[in-house]
């Protein structure tokens, strides 16, 4: 994750908080007279309200729920607006301290994602980026070996990284994936459950470089051929979605048929939201 991504997290969870604290403070839970006390005993927890210009505590009985429920709301809503109020101040301190990319140079300084793409080109070519750095830990995973499936002699669909796939589908993928500048694998082999000799072989794992997240992306291509629907998509399906491979999280997804080929629109819509 680097800087850029940082500050637009914190500016996130600062709105969340902005927008409870606005909430909080216009509701008519705090503002109920009176503070609640809860008082265990004997095995039971037994309500006593304290009211104002009163330092008595009263007990209420069960009869009074409503006004044991608002006292008790009235508590819960009182601690979350001084709490946010709290972190409200450290995630602005936060903002403060990260700076603004728009606003002075010293935020492009200090973000060591960028150190490397700003060397000289010279010193560039005679060094790899930081395993630290998004770019570096992209390289290692790239450069990771890893088991795929055994190339069948008809894989003759030839990638910009001179690999060989099995459909000119795949080989689409495979291309915008390179451009996108987006790391892969082809048809590795992924072990779900090796006690029970179940592997996955999607068609590619790809890493989010920015989150360091893996997703498998399988593209399903006759999708209007009965057979393979019963005989490949469902099982395989099913595998996915057992072992808690589930689409948008783990899993990303791309179909066609006979008279629907593959949507490039689709493709690039994927990596735009969830490897970038």
């Amino acid at each position: 994750m680097n800087k850029k991504e940082l500050k637009k997290l914190i500016a996130n969870r600062k709105e969340t908080v902005d927008g409870l604290i606005k909430t909080v403070e216009k509701s008519k839970a705090i503002s109920v007279s009176g503070t609640l006390y809860c008082i265990k005993q004997h095995g039971r927890v037994r309500f006593y309200i304290k009211e104002p210009n009163d330092s008595r505590l009263h007990y209420q009985s069960e009869e009074k729920e409503t006004r044991i429920k608002s006292l008790a709301t009235k508590t819960y809503a009182t601690m979350l607006l001084n709490t946010a109020k709290k972190e409200q101040s450290q995630l602005s301190k936060c903002l403060d301290i990260l700076g603004s990319e728009t606003n002075g140079e010293d935020f492009d300084k200090a973000d060591i994602d960028l150190v490397y793409d700003n060397l000289n080109e010279g010193i560039r070519n005679n060094v790899s980026p930081s395993r630290f750095t998004d770019e570096g830990y992209a390289q290692r995973w790239q450069e990771e070996k890893y088991y795929n499936r055994w190339m069948k002699s008809d894989y003759s669909f030839e990638t910009p990284r001179g690999e060989k796939v099995r459909s000119k589908s795949e080989w689409m993928i495979a291309c915008m994936l390179a451009e996108a500048g987006v790391p892969y694998r082809y048809e590795e082999i992924v072990a779900v459950s090796p006690e029970f000799k179940l592997f996955f072989h999607p068609d590619f794992t790809v890493l989010n470089k920015r989150t360091r997240k893996v997703y498998y992306w399988e593209h399903f291509g006759r999708m209007d051929d009965p057979k393979y629907i019963e005989e490949s998509f469902m099982p395989k399906m099913n595998d996915y979605y057992n072992f808690e491979f589930l689409p948008g999280e783990k899993l990303l997804m791309t179909f066609e048929s006979k008279h629907h080929p593959l949507d490039t629109t689709q493709v690039k819509r994927l990596i735009e939201n969830y490897l970038f």
